[in-house]
This record gives C-alpha cells, structure tokens and sequence, in this order.
C-alpha cells in the first residue's frame, strides 16, 4: 500500500530512501523522472505532490509531514500513533511508562503529573522524584541458614544480630515492638526477638512463637496494623494466622501446593502470595481468608515465583521469578506489568524489598545483596557478597509500616478471639483514571481451629467431640 511505503520511507537511513521492494538508493534520485528502483517506486505519478496542502487527502488527526513520494502523519508530543497511521491517541505515561513519577502518577491529555505522599515525602523540583523528609537510617537485614545480619543500605556497616542457628529462610518485623519474627526450618519453629545487634557476645534471646505442627516452614508477614502473623508451610499446604505471641491459631486456607512467598497490605485489607507448583501463581487474597484469586498465573510467565514485596507508596507488588530469571511488578490486580530486570544480572532471585525509588534482593548464584532503581533497574549495585547464599531480605524502617487505620479498633472488634483485617465492604467504582477504588478495609471476627463462629458474628465456642478436653489458659483448645 502506499501507507507501507510511506512508512518504510521514515525508516530509511538518513539521505536514503527505501523501495517499496526493499532495495535502497540515494534519496536525491527520488522523483527525478528515471526510475532508479527495479520496481519504480521512487517516480510514482504523485511525485512532488504537497498532499498535507489538502485535509480531505491526508486526514491526519495532528499533523502531515510531506516526502517526495508521499506524506506520512505525526503525533504532538505526548500522543501516539494509532494502527491506521491517522489518527492520534493520548500516552498514558502512568501506565506505559511509570518510572516518570517516584511515587503517584496522574495522566493529563499530552502529558502527566506527579504527586508525593506530602505527609512522609517532598516532591523535589525536577517534579518527578519523591525526597524522604524524615532523618532516620533504613537497615537492611538479612538472613542465610547460620545467622541474621544488618546492614546499612549502601553496605558499609555491618552487624550480627543471630548467629548459631539452624536455617532461617523468612523474616519479617514488627516496627511498633521493635520486634523480629523469623522461620527457622530446621528447627520447625517461628522464634521472635528484640531488635539489636550482638555486642560484647551478649546474645539477644529468642523466644518460641510457632512450634507445633510447622514442619515446613516458608514465608512469613506481620500485619503490624491488625496484630497478626501469617504464615505459609509447605509440609501442611496451609496459609495460617495467629496473634503475634502465637495464640489462637487459624488455618485461612489449605490446599496451598508448593508455597513461598506472602506479603500482606493492612492498607487495602489484602494478603498476597505465592506457589511454585507446576501451575505456578501469585494469588490475592483478603486477610480474613475471603475473595481468594490466582492474579498471575503459569500463563503470564509465572514458574518459580520466589520473591514477593509490597511498594505501599505506589500501591504495586513486585516479584521476582527464580525460573524465568527477571524482577517485574505489577499494580495490586496483576495489571500493567512491567520487567525491571532479566537475564543473567538475575539468575536466582530469593527475596526483594522495596524502599524509596530502589528494590533489593537477595541472589543464590550470585551470592550477593543487591540494589537497582525500582522501575528501571538502572544503578545495579552489589552492595555485599555472601559466603552462603542469602535468604530472605527486609529494609527496616518506620515508612515500611505505614500507621493504616485498624477497623478493630481498641475493642477487638467486639470479638471473643481473632480480629481479622478485611477488604471493604463497601462496592467498588473506578476513579477518572480507570482505577479500582475501594472504601477502608473491614474486619471480621474469626475462630481458632476447632472453635465455630456463633450466630451473632463475634462469640467463638469450642466445638469439643465427647473425647474432647477444652483447655484453659491463654491459648485455649480442644
């Protein structure tokens, strides 16, 4: 068509011109009453004709750019090109390109806009980038089978905070306790301790939080708005929850195969996390156990989806896929994905963190903690290398804990037992860009395994056989 050879003109190296054919001559030869390609297709018998003089002809939505031969049409800055080659669409640069705002990103017609949580950050005056006002150092810790260490972000000072252990593959925080939870598999047990570092060979002590029936233990999340602790095991299939001191255990669901990675959101009322099994997937799901979905599945390149992490200032999760070898993100329904990395600078990504505009993460094959920018992976930096390979990772720090609104409020929420954060109740309408927007999250009470809800929604009761004993105490059972 002559659309095709327009455009194949523009593509031509620069005093080239391209035959309809594919053959390539000088393009002062074009339009100079000998045909110089096989096919003639430089001396049409529009030659020299303005068409962008007539609308009716070109039809262009912006503009006609005239050639020799033809014309071809051209977009104002921040639109694009549509397929019939006319007419122009506005670039959602939140969408296509999302590293051109640190943190919210609001499209305009042509362009974009820019916005910081001012409660927490400045935007800086190039209007892009997020500055943090608060003062206070982020910590990176990180874990292997023997120890847990900490580290400041661009790795020059380094501390052990445990060593003499067994093989400690999760860890997470608890900001508001200055408390660390961490998954020790080979001893089958959630231990918790003060934050601190071991001076003088004093040890902080650790304390047993989970340690019945967790004899395949993966990935674990504080929710430091609701007071809970999550946790995936791979030997029971189970996704469960408890108090921080490990009371009043429930199983949220069962049936998960092969699970790694969970990260919660007490922001929206939603836990997500992931399954390596052969149909790999990354799953949402409220934090009470309701409105279970695979977001991402085998069929998006989901195989051995390792590393989970939540950016609560953009409001998207990243992961990273042990298999596929990249780091991508998404927003909190699986949309818009993006890859910040691939390849061989990420052969076996274990665990990611996210602060401020980096990600960092742990890498088996490279031994290594890792740091690059969050949208673009540019500035990749080893920070330290490992003699063993470096489990999980966390960035402490306040603004990885965001002070949400607890829906349970000072009462429990009315109820005898667990107070679980989740989704909102209220139905979901999308905002003038196109995104979901959700009331506050709710709660529900729940119940320990072999207690049942009561008809009032609050009251747990045990539900005791005939050769059931129900015990007393702080974590009552049957």
């Amino acid at each position: 068509t002559r659309w095709t050879a327009r455009r194949r003109t523009i593509r031509s190296p620069q005093g080239k011109f391209t035959c309809t054919n594919g053959q390539c001559i000088d393009s002062h030869l074009v339009c100079n009453k000998v045909p110089d390609c096989s096919d003639e297709s430089d001396e049409p018998l529009h030659c020299n004709v303005d068409e962008c003089a007539k609308v009716e002809i070109h039809r262009c939505g912006h503009k006609c750019v005239d050639t020799p031969t033809g014309y071809y049409c051209d977009c104002n800055s921040g639109y694009k090109l549509l397929e019939d080659g006319k007419a122009c669409a506005d670039i959602d640069e939140c969408i296509e390109t999302p590293g051109v705002c640190s943190q919210h990103c609001s499209n305009t017609p042509g362009s974009y806009y820019c916005k910081c949580d001012d409660r927490y950050y400045e935007r800086q005056n190039d209007e892009h980038t997020c500055k943090r006002k608060d003062a206070t150092k982020p910590w990176l810790i990180f874990s292997n089978k023997y120890y847990v260490r900490n580290m400041s972000v661009d790795g020059h000072q380094y501390n052990l905070i445990h060593q003499d252990l067994m093989n400690v593959v999760a860890i997470d925080f608890d900001m508001k306790e200055e408390e660390m939870y961490f998954c020790d598999v080979t001893a089958k047990t959630i231990f918790k301790s003060k934050f601190g570092s071991i001076r003088d060979d004093v040890k902080i002590e650790k304390v047993p939080v989970i340690k019945h029936d967790s004899h395949g233990l993966e990935g674990i999340a504080i929710d430091w708005v609701g007071r809970k602790l999550y946790w995936l095991d791979r030997h029971s299939k189970n996704l469960d929850v408890s108090e921080l001191d490990g009371t009043k255990r429930k199983t949220l669901r069962s049936g998960v195969v092969d699970p790694r990675a969970i990260a919660v959101h007490p922001g929206i009322g939603y836990l997500y996390f992931t399954s390596w099994h052969l149909q790999a997937y990354i799953a949402k799901m409220g934090m009470d156990g309701s409105n279970f979905t695979r977001i991402l599945t085998w069929e998006q390149d989901i195989a051995w989806p390792n590393a989970l992490t939540i950016d609560y200032f953009t409001d998207r999760i990243y992961w990273a896929d042990a298999h596929l070898d990249y780091i991508a993100f998404s927003d909190l329904e699986g949309r818009h994905r993006h890859i910040v990395l691939s390849g061989n600078k990420v052969p076996h990504v274990f665990a990611l963190s996210v602060f401020d505009d980096n990600l960092y993460w742990t890498d088996w094959n490279l031994k290594a903690i890792i740091r690059a920018n969050k949208f673009t992976g540019q500035d990749f930096t080893i920070i330290r290398n490992t003699t063993h390979r470096p489990y999980d990772v966390h960035i402490s720090h306040p603004l990885r804990q965001l002070p949400y609104n607890n829906p349970c409020g000072a009462t429990n929420g009315g109820c005898t037992h667990l107070c679980l954060l989740a989704p909102p109740l209220e139905s979901t309408y999308l905002n003038v860009e196109g995104y979901i927007e959700e009331g506050a999250p709710s709660y529900k009470c729940a119940c320990p395994n072999q207690f049942y809800l009561a008809r009032d929604s609050k009251t747990c009761i045990a539900n005791c056989t005939t050769g059931q004993h129900r015990c007393g105490g702080v974590d009552e059972k049957t």
